[in-house]
């Protein structure tokens, strides 16, 4: 069953600049030496049991495991397939990729393309090949089709993969983030690591209420690469969970629209840095992300740093190296890589590791408009940093995989 804990209680650290390497703790096992600020703020910590029975496996399964399946797909065309089914499905895969990232933009080519799925349509009806049906139904449907069941649908895998997860959020200032929807502001709540997925975004849901009061459903998106919202079936069931567009066109306009985000700014760039052999080093892509801090300052965003603890090692995983994996992943927006999770199954689901994400104290930024200089973005640049490599040695030691590890930002 599903069981939940409230808890709260004070932060504490260091007076120094130096970031603070204590674990939360609640204030009565506190060590001696240490005295609880009256002056610090409350940090709220909620648990779920964990759960990774056959209800929340399905869930994840629905949502996570997508991908599996379209690559899964592919393997079957590739072995068992006709030449007339495998060339259809390779047209298919073309035009799929080839949409444009920004959606926005409406032209000859756009057009051309949206309209060319309708013949693979017509196509695979006539050479009877259910599946590229099906996957193209998926590409020509509006992301949110079917709307009210599919947002159904959505909380649903939400809530279970809560379970599946054994969800734990750590707020570090709660009335900060509440102060934030009571002003109208939208947030910028930056999320890392990415690791092999970023799944770890589900818990901005807002079925799951992790978030103070006043983040009302549609007004918090989760972003991601638009090759995720190009791929058959995967787009359909990213969107039902409230995921958008990380392109910079959609990124402007929630932050315009009054809707908070939540996105991973080190991107698929950090899978290629993840290395096996160096477990005791967690790499984050960050020192060269600066246009979400400049869209933050445009528009009087706060900065919310996020750490997640518990992905790293969900999947077992082969990258591939080279510059030109490198360009091909910048260009497609994913990385070619193997994983494989639960079950030792290739592009499965995560292993049901518990994860931990904590969410910082909102960093203000200031309403500059078109007026934003290079030097506005170094210094809040420079101050999102540091405010997460602290996140991440205020928990880490609570976290019994990651006490020893350390943080190194490229």
């Amino acid at each position: 069953m599903r069981s939940e804990i409230d808890v709260s209680y004070k932060g504490f650290g260091s007076s120094s600049n130096k970031p603070s390497t204590h674990a939360a703790q609640s204030p009565q096992n506190l060590p001696s030496k240490y005295n609880v600020d009256e002056a610090m703020p409350v940090w709220k910590v909620k648990t779920c049991e964990q759960d990774s029975s056959l209800i929340p496996t399905v869930a994840v399964t629905i949502w996570l495991g997508c991908q599996g399946f379209v690559s899964w797909v592919l393997l079957d065309f590739v072995v068992f397939g006709s030449y007339a089914k495998r060339a259809l499905f390779i047209v298919f895969a073309i035009l799929s990729l080839s949409q444009p990232r920004d959606k926005t933009v409406r032209n000859w080519t756009t057009i051309a393309l949206e309209t060319s799925i309708y013949g693979i349509i017509v196509a695979s009806i006539m050479l009877r090949s259910i599946t590229v049906l099906i996957m193209s139904i998926s590409i020509a449907v509006p992301l949110n089709f079917p709307q009210e069941l599919g947002k159904k649908l959505g909380d649903w895998i939400a809530k279970e993969s809560e379970k599946y997860f054994g969800l734990k959020t750590t707020l570090e200032d709660e009335e900060a983030i509440s102060e934030i929807s009571k002003l109208n502001k939208a947030a910028i709540f930056a999320f890392e690591p990415h690791d092999v997925l970023g799944y770890g975004c589900f818990a901005f849901s807002p079925v799951l209420k992790r978030l103070p009061p006043g983040f009302v459903p549609d007004n918090i998106k989760c972003l991601v690469s638009s090759a995720i919202l190009n791929t058959p079936l995967v787009r359909n069931v990213s969107s039902w969970c409230r995921c958008g567009s990380v392109e910079k066109s959609s990124f402007r306009a929630h932050l315009k629209n009054g809707e908070s985000i939540v996105f991973v700014p080190g991107g698929v760039q950090e899978v290629l840095l993840m290395d096996p052999s160096n477990p005791r080093q967690l790499i984050l892509y960050l020192k060269n992300r600066k246009g979400f801090v400049k869209m933050a300052l445009e528009n009087g965003s706060p900065l919310v740093p996020v750490f997640c603890f518990g992905l790293d090692g969900s999947y077992a995983y082969h990258i591939p190296k080279g510059k030109i994996i490198n360009q091909i992943s910048r260009v497609m927006g994913f990385i070619p890589v193997l994983f494989w999770g639960r079950f030792h199954i290739p592009f499965g689901i995560p292993r049901p590791q518990k994860i931990h994400v904590v969410i910082g104290k909102p960093i203000v930024c200031p309403l500059l408009g078109e007026d934003v200089s290079s030097e506005d973005i170094n210094k809040y640049h420079e101050l999102f940093l540091n405010e997460l490599e602290q996140l991440f040695e205020r928990h880490k030691v609570g976290e019994k995989d990651y006490c020893d590890r350390e943080l190194k930002i490229m």
